[in-house]
């Protein structure tokens, strides 16, 4: 009996157990990013009405037990919108969950620190990688062209590696610089990093470089750009232009993360300069000798073949390539980040190239209340450039001297030698791109570490050293291929240099929340050095060229030049910051800077920097919340002071230079020479800007954007004033004078469409004022230069500042005039230029105001589309309002030959007695009235939109867990550009921050690009 009751109870225990297995399910699945297809570690995967519950793990995959199969799951994680699912007996449920934008967005990197979106009080746009530009992206500030309001990124030419000036709301300062600070991962760079002298100016090779070229731009992670003095006060001397906060990518918790990305595209020109055909030319030429323009011995005759040498320059699908690949990953306690990067770019000029490559490591580890961290980037990149200066003669670039040359001419010579015209003493164009060569090695180490203690509940103390080296090397030879390589022998120069900056930085930062206010306090002292130094060497007189830069002892020994220069300056500041925030509706934030500074005078080493800054958040108000289309709604104004402080070293000084040899007694000895004035007084521009703002979120953030209103007075100008004769010097650096800049910027972000088709837009606007206030007793400044043409703008209070001075063109003189309105000689068909004070002579007293630099209104609109695995990136851009002064159109109105070749409009469209209707002069008397380069004809209007870049990729769902992702793209940038400007590119600026001249510009790239994005 005992024994069957065990049976039964055995069996009673076993249908027990199979009821229950049978009742218990398994699910499994993986949690994905529903835009990048990125696996999600760490989800939260939860039955709903339970304690079942688990966690994904390092590929997104999870694994539940659920006790009935027709329960729900919720699956969350942090920074996604949760999503709960009806499970319906499925066994497995893959999930993608959307990003929350809201949150995602919500914290933005500040000076020293960051901030919670919500809570900032002053103007700054944060930019991540998703919005970042998806073209060839050489620099950080590429990243970001036409996506900030308020911020003009001016490529200054089409050159691999080329200069970029970037004007944050306007221009301020005529002689200390106009470029924003540059802080990356907490490390202010010298924006000068690269070594200032350019070795061997005789060749024309003077192209600045981009130093922020070394740092790769797949390796950043976000930028911010602060923009009004609530923001950039915390930096002080330094804070006047702008700041641009750089910070780099970051591992994150969870396995191992493998990123290679890869493109190769092809460049050509995006917009040729039409020049007269050698049929053309011909044609032209012998009809304006026939017309009086030359003598007839001049007259062109039969040529064979002729050359496009402008065509002969450039280099056809000229190749672009990067290869980047990452590892990232972590724990609680340890993340890591590391690259290589590899880029190589040949320019549209033939010899011309950069290449890249770098490395980063950045680490971080945290115990308990200590954290510790580095970030490392190492790189080396090599150029090539052209000699592509403003020089004339025989010391031409090659755009320059491939526009003028003669197209009925052959490349070479009966002795196969370059062909020389007997018109002109200018180079044969592919002597100087082939005889002139210059190349650049370039090592920069940037680096940071960091070490951060929490202590006492709400203090930590951070100390922050970092150093950024860099040195380089620029070999420069002009062979006997050339005239002035003939001439000499062969030239070389070989320039050496280093840049360095040190940096120390200690900070304490106070966080306390009582009830419902929180206050940040923020104390800190930096000291920062800079030291450079250059060595230059020149040599010519060479038995051959053979040599070329590697043995300079071979030259003449007579003829053998050497310089050198050595600089320092240094900074030592103390700064704090309060950040006070009531019941999050009332924002509160001043700082102070004070920083000290080497470059000024002996009696203003020292300068105070604060600003003040309230906001409102609206939505927080109960006369709001009842408001449902309003997400979120913030009313910001901010007041404060920033300053300058980018001059050379040592203007406040005086400084000495070798003078001429003098005879004391029987014995030759050396002398010196002041070069200026000395001023103690000498101190930084100073800034003060006001500005008002309005953030907003509507329907649930489908609607988000901001408003702002600011201006910006910069007083104390660095100019220099005249002073007396008598001592010595005609000038004297001094604070005088103030300019502002006022303008209103928008910014609309909108969700359009969600779903499986999704759509996102984005539109920037930007409407600008620059206004000259004082110059201190100055009337007027002229500047601006290019070739023969001198004084093309001018800054005058009242006026924008290198606003163009020149003449107004009323058309062309006619045959039936009435020629006694002007004692000048004129002819039918000559530039009639208006006689502004009626004296029938036009001379330097009729000038007036022609032209504006800088656009009055700039746009850029943005749109995103994503459909299953496809998405679209379609980016437009423009600016109106602006002129530049074509100096290709100078040399085409007044030649310095008669038989230079030239624009073709104009000469093809002229006026002579059968086409007496023509816009454009005849031609034939270009200088009977004299030289007016600047006019109404040679300063054009830069107005363009621009289809800026198409990106159209594929991302494939791949179910092999060793490769988390794959996508392929194509890209077109510079696809199509609208304008009337008659030159490469009305967008650039090839004399940097300056006046706006265009001549003998790199030309603009049109870029396709094929690529491949690999997770694993």
């Amino acid at each position: 009996m005992k024994r069957h009751l065990i049976k039964f109870r055995l069996a009673g225990l076993l249908l027990l157990f199979s009821i229950t297995a049978f009742a218990q399910d398994v699910i499994t699945g993986k949690v994905i990013d529903a835009k990048t297809r990125e696996p999600l570690p760490g989800a939260t995967v939860i039955v709903q009405g339970t304690n079942l519950a688990t966690t994904t793990d390092s590929e997104g995959t999870y694994r539940l037990t659920v006790s009935s199969p027709n329960g729900k799951i919720t699956v969350s994680y942090v920074g996604f919108l949760a999503k709960t699912i009806d499970l319906a007996n499925q066994k497995k449920i893959d999930v993608e969950l959307e990003p929350n934008i809201s949150m995602l967005e919500d914290v933005v990197v500040i000076g020293y620190g960051t901030a919670k979106k919500s809570d900032i009080t002053g103007s700054v746009a944060s930019l991540t990688e998703k919005s970042f530009n998806k073209g060839v992206n050489v620099s950080a500030e590429q990243l970001i062209a036409g996506k900030v309001s308020g911020v003009q990124i001016i490529q200054n030419s089409g050159e691999p590696g080329g200069g970029i000036t970037v004007n944050i709301r306007g221009m301020g300062s005529l002689n200390a610089g106009n470029s924003p600070l540059y802080v990356v991962d907490g490390f202010p760079i010298d924006n000068s990093t690269t070594v200032s002298g350019t070795g061997a100016n005789f060749t024309g090779m003077r192209t600045a470089r981009n130093p922020l070229n070394s740092i790769n731009p797949a390796d950043i992670a976000s930028i911010e750009v602060l923009k009004d003095a609530s923001a950039t006060a915390i930096y002080g001397s330094r804070g006047a232009n702008g700041v641009v906060l750089i910070t780099t990518k970051r591992g994150k918790e969870g396995g191992l993360k493998v990123n290679y990305d890869t493109y190769y595209g092809v460049q050509n020109v995006m917009n040729d300069i039409d020049l007269l055909s050698a049929n053309d030319y011909k044609a032209v030429m012998n009809s304006l000798i026939d017309a009086g323009a030359g003598s007839a011995n001049l007259k062109i005759g039969e040529f064979s073949g002729g050359t496009d040498w402008l065509k002969r320059m450039y280099h056809k699908n000229a190749p672009i390539k990067s290869h980047n690949l990452s590892f990232s990953g972590g724990n609680q306690s340890t993340k890591y980040y590391t690259s290589l990067n590899y880029f190589d770019q040949d320019g549209l000029l033939i010899n011309s190239s950069n290449k890249r490559y770098s490395a980063r490591v950045n680490l971080e580890h945290t115990n308990k209340n200590f954290t510790v961290g580095t970030n490392i980037t190492s790189s080396y990149v090599a150029d090539s450039y052209v000699a592509n200066g403003f020089d004339l003669n025989e010391r031409a670039g090659i755009i320059y001297a491939a526009i003028a040359y003669e197209p009925t001419l052959s490349i070479y010579d009966q002795d196969n030698n370059y062909v020389l015209s007997k018109n002109m003493n200018i180079d044969n164009p592919l002597a100087i791109a082939n005889g002139k060569t210059s190349t650049s090695d370039l090592y920069r180490t940037l680096g940071n570490v960091y070490g951060e203690v929490k202590f006492l509940t709400d203090f930590s103390a951070r100390l922050n050293l970092g150093a950024d080296i860099t040195s380089q090397r620029r070999d420069t030879y002009v062979d006997r291929q050339t005239i002035e390589g003939r001439a000499n022998g062969g030239i070389a120069s070989v320039l050496t240099g280093t840049n360095n900056s040190f940096l120390s930085e200690l900070t304490l930062n106070y966080k306390k929340r009582f009830g419902n206010q929180d206050l940040n306090v923020l104390f800190g002292t930096t000291a920062q050095q800079f030291n450079a130094n250059d060595l230059t060497s020149q040599g010519s007189g060479f038995p051959s060229d053979a040599t070329k830069t590697d043995n300079l002892s071979l030259g003449d020994p007579t003829r053998f030049i050497a310089t050198s220069s050595r600089s320092r300056n240094s900074l030592l500041s103390y700064l704090g910051r309060v950040n006070y925030n009531i019941a999050e509706k009332y924002l509160l934030t001043g700082s102070l800077r004070i920083d000290g500074s080497s470059r000024f005078g002996e009696n203003n080493k020292y300068g105070v920097f604060p600003s003040f800054a309230f906001a409102w958040r609206l939505e927080n108000e109960e006369f709001i919340k009842n408001a449902e289309y309003i997400t979120a709604l913030k009313l910001r104004s901010s007041w404060g002071q920033t300053g300058n402080q980018a001059i050379d070293n040592y203007q406040s000084l005086t400084t000495y230079t070798t003078g001429q040899k003098a005879v004391i007694g029987s014995q030759q000895v050396s002398t010196t020479t002041p070069n200026r004035v000395p001023n103690p007084n000498l101190k930084w521009e100073t800034s003060e800007q006001l500005n008002f703002g309005l953030d907003f979120g509507l329907w649930g953030n489908r609607i988000t954007g901001s408003l702002d209103w600011y201006t910006k007075t910069t007083r104390d100008m660095l100019l220099n004033l005249p002073i007396p004769r008598t001592t010595g010097f005609t000038t004297m650096m001094t604070n005088i004078g103030s300019v502002r800049n006022s303008g209103f910027e928008v910014l609309i972000n909108s969700n359009n469409l969600s779903g499986p088709l999704s759509w996102e837009t984005t539109l920037n606007m930007t409407w600008m004022n620059n206004k000259v206030l004082n110059l201190g007793g100055i009337d007027n400044i002229f500047t601006g230069s290019a070739g023969g043409t001198a004084n093309v703008a001018i800054i005058k209070v009242g006026l924008p500042m290198y606003a163009f001075y020149g003449y107004t063109i009323d058309g062309v003189w006619q045959t039936g005039d009435d020629f006694t309105a002007t004692k000048d000689n004129v002819k039918p068909g000559d530039f009639k230029y208006r006689d502004l004070n009626g004296d029938k002579i036009v001379n330097a007293d009729d000038r007036q105001v022609i032209g504006n630099p800088f656009p009055k209104f700039m746009a850029s609109l943005t749109n995103n589309f994503t459909y299953k695995g496809f998405n679209l990136n379609v980016f437009f851009d423009g600016a109106w309002g602006a002129k530049m002064l074509n100096n290709n159109l100078v040399d085409t109105y007044f030649p310095a030959n008669l038989l230079r070749n030239r624009l073709s409009e104009p000469l093809l469209n002229r006026w002579t007695p059968s086409n007496p209707s023509a816009v454009y002069p005849s031609f034939v008397n270009p200088l009977g009235q004299g030289k007016k380069e600047v006019n109404t004809y040679t300063v054009e209007s830069a107005d363009f939109l621009r289809l800026n870049t198409v990106k159209l990729g594929y991302d494939f769902s791949i179910k092999n867990s060793a490769v988390k992702g794959v996508g392929v793209f194509v890209t077109a940038q510079n696809l199509a550009m609208w304008t009337k400007y008659k030159g490469y590119d009305p967008s650039i600026n090839p004399n940097g921050g300056g006046v706006r001249i265009d001549w003998n510009a790199f030309p603009t790239a049109r870029t396709i690009l094929f690529g491949l994005n690999l997770n694993l």
